[in-house]
């Protein structure tokens, strides 16, 4: 990213208010082939799914850039804290399947799973309220 912002003259010029349009446009399009593939899940659909996955991600990667540009930053920190912040979101909202209790062999139950979910989303729409 570092190298296509210093070199190409319309990735210099974009802030996330102007790539806004295009995070929308990728994600409609990744909806779009993901629906093909599920109706049919011929190689050409896959592969239209991956490629669209993959604009998606760029986005994600253009995003992230613009951030680090801003917070004096060096490429790929925002990037580290965003991995950092899925794997602990992962973690938290799923204690039935990475808690201390949790067993490799055994899969929860649905209900519990969905309960345990709704507690813990509800815990943390509390906090962030408190926080505010």
């Amino acid at each position: 990213m570092a190298t296509l912002r210093r070199r190409c003259p319309w990735s210099s010029k974009q802030d996330h208010g102007s790539l806004e349009k295009y995070a929308r446009e990728e994600t409609e399009e990744l909806i779009e082939a993901l629906e093909d593939y599920r109706s049919d899940a011929s190689p050409a659909h896959r592969a239209a799914v991956v490629e669209e996955l993959g604009d998606v991600f760029y986005q994600v990667l253009f995003h992230s850039a613009l951030l680090d540009e801003s917070g004096s930053a060096p490429y790929g920190h925002t990037l580290g804290l965003i991995i950092d912040g899925l794997e602990e979101k992962l973690i938290r909202r799923h204690p039935l399947a990475f808690g201390e209790d949790s067993r490799d062999d055994e899969m929860p139950e649905l209900e519990d799973v969905e309960r345990e979910y709704r507690r813990i989303k509800t815990e943390e729409k509390q906090q962030k309220d408190d926080n505010q």
